[in-house]
């Protein structure tokens, strides 16, 4: 029992002693000179202002006395410290005291120029932008569209007689197309019409503009930023479109200035009469033919031309074209005769043609028999599905862009395109975008026998385990998504076909003169110096332009 009262005993706390210390953290009074007292405890108080301190100087003792008093009493107990000591406090704090300096010089130095800050009145934005019925209206609509295509294409060929560094190339395939038209509307006074689209024909067909309107009492009329036309009202100063500039038209009081700074990007030509007949003048350049509307339907034509259009007007080709259709990438959102197709550009192809020998051309009439390629496509019926034929084409080694390309494609119209039935060559009516894919099917006529390239839509009708899904149609490819110069089909595409710019010309009465400029004698219709069998002719017959 004894034993328990002890330990219970034990654990409660001893009475404090009446003069002892209550603070938790206890404060101490400083021991010793306030120059080198270690003590840094942050809760002690700090001397008052009663509290004098003097420094004196004994020269016999070599020491400097620290006394603090309080009035003529001594409050605590004067140290000393040697001259030795209190130079290294000195210096100590006068080495602090330039890296404190340096640091704020520093800081002040470096700091940003305080700008003031912008105050907004009541009314401001109203003022600048105009409101209406239900304040400042913010409106901006964005729409269009973003393409963007990146990928790898390499190769590499198992070829023992090549270095191990040539047998492995390949690069970097990156391609984009934006297609944006903004909307915006900031108030009643400032509107953003904006329309960009990196694939456009024309550069007037892109079109990127500021227009701000002001009320009648204000001087700034109108402000202009981006596409802007001037039209003048005198004869003196003619109008110019197609500028691309800032163009503003202020007002004070009767006085209206209208000033435009821009670069202009159109061109001005003048029309003569003469005769009663309109005479103007062309110069075109070598590579200023109409690109990516006319093209050959193969390398059978391609090599062929020359010989079908010697002697003109008269066709020598006994090739005869009886029906074609034409396939191009679907963006104008159409949803009848359209289909998933691949366009192969080895399709109907035979020997392939080597101009460095001469005589050499293709032999074989194109057809789908002309090689195995399309015999292989066909052979299987998972070859009709849209989301399987890239792995096997990409599986028997071809490329794509390079040797087939697939794309979602529409039925041209026998009005949006021409075709050739006897050279072999189709016209379109309105130019191909340089990412857009053509694909042909076509079939034609040889000495009484009938040759087909490609496949027609009736050929290859829905698929009917799954009703509404169209199997792929096998074309030839005339233009891939990228024009590559190395591969045949560049000189498909036919570089001998130049517009004159002029709508409405009838073939009837038409004349073209060709006209040679000999250098200090005028124009001439003829060589001045020719040979017997080019006198006499004109320079059309003899360049034989059709």
């Amino acid at each position: 029992m004894g034993f328990g009262c002890a330990g219970l005993y034990a654990q409660v706390p001893a009475a404090p002693k009446p003069n002892a210390d209550t603070v938790r953290y206890p404060i101490q009074d400083r021991v010793g000179d306030p120059f080198t007292y270690s003590n840094r405890n942050p809760f002690n108080l700090s001397d008052t202002s009663f509290i004098k301190r003097d420094i004196q100087y004994d020269p016999k003792t070599k020491q400097y006395y620290i006394v603090e008093k309080i009035g003529n009493s001594y409050y605590r107990t004067p140290t000393y410290l040697t001259y030795d000591e209190m130079m290294k406090l000195q210096g100590r704090q006068a080495e602090i005291e330039y890296f404190r300096k340096r640091a704020n010089t520093l800081s002040v130095l470096n700091r940003k120029v305080v700008r003031p800050k912008m105050k907004v009145y009541d009314k401001l934005f109203d003022r600048i932008f105009g409101v209406g019925p239900g304040g400042l209206k913010v409106d901006i609509r964005p729409q269009g569209n973003v393409d963007i295509m990146a990928g790898y294409q390499g190769q590499n060929i198992k070829n023992p007689t090549l270095p191990e560094r040539a047998r492995k190339n390949g690069g970097f395939d990156f391609d984009m197309n934006a297609n944006v038209n903004v909307v915006a509307n900031i108030g009643d006074k400032l509107k953003l019409p904006i329309n960009y689209n990196t694939l456009a024909n024309f550069d007037f067909e892109n079109q990127l503009k500021l227009d701000y309107k002001g009320m009648d009492d204000e001087i700034i009329k109108s402000l202009e930023a981006g596409n802007v036309s001037y039209n003048s009202k005198g004869t003196l100063i003619p109008s110019a479109q197609s500028l691309f500039g800032i163009k503003t038209q202020l007002q004070f009081g009767k006085l209206f200035f209208t000033g435009v700074l821009a670069n202009q990007k159109s061109q001005r030509q003048s029309l003569a009469l003469q005769g009663g007949a309109t005479t103007q003048r062309f110069e075109k350049r070598l590579d200023d033919y109409e690109d990516n509307r006319h093209f050959y339907l193969g390398q059978y034509f391609y090599a062929n031309y020359n010989k079908a259009m010697r002697n003109l007007p008269v066709v020598n080709s006994q090739v005869q074209i009886l029906r074609m259709e034409v396939w191009v990438t679907n963006r104008t959102g159409a949803t009848t005769e359209t289909r998933d197709i691949v366009g192969l550009m080895d399709l109907g192809e035979g020997a392939p043609y080597n101009p460095n020998v001469q005589g050499a051309g293709p032999q074989a009439l194109p057809s789908n028999g002309s090689n195995n390629l399309y015999t292989t496509l066909t052979s299987s019926a998972n070859n009709r599905n849209p989301t399987l034929i890239n792995t096997f084409l990409f599986s028997r080694g071809l490329k794509p862009v390079e040797d087939y390309d697939k794309t979602f494609a529409r039925k041209l119209t026998p009005n949006e395109f021409v075709f050739n039935p006897q050279v072999g060559f189709v016209s379109l009516n309105q130019q191909l975008q340089p990412d857009e894919v053509l694909g042909v099917a076509y079939q034609y006529s040889f000495n009484g026998k009938i040759f087909q390239v490609g496949e027609f839509s009736q050929d290859v009708t829905l698929d009917s385990s799954r009703q509404g899904v169209q199997k792929v149609l096998f074309l030839k490819l005339l233009k891939a998504t990228s024009q590559r110069p190395a591969l045949p089909i560049w000189d498909w595409m036919m570089k001998n076909v130049y517009s004159l710019d002029l709508p409405g010309i009838q073939k009837q009465d038409f004349k073209l003169n060709v006209l040679y400029e000999e250098p200090s004698s005028g124009l001439k219709r003829f060589l001045p110096e020719a040979s017997p069998s080019v006198e006499g002719r004109s320079l059309l017959k003899i360049l034989n332009l059709d």
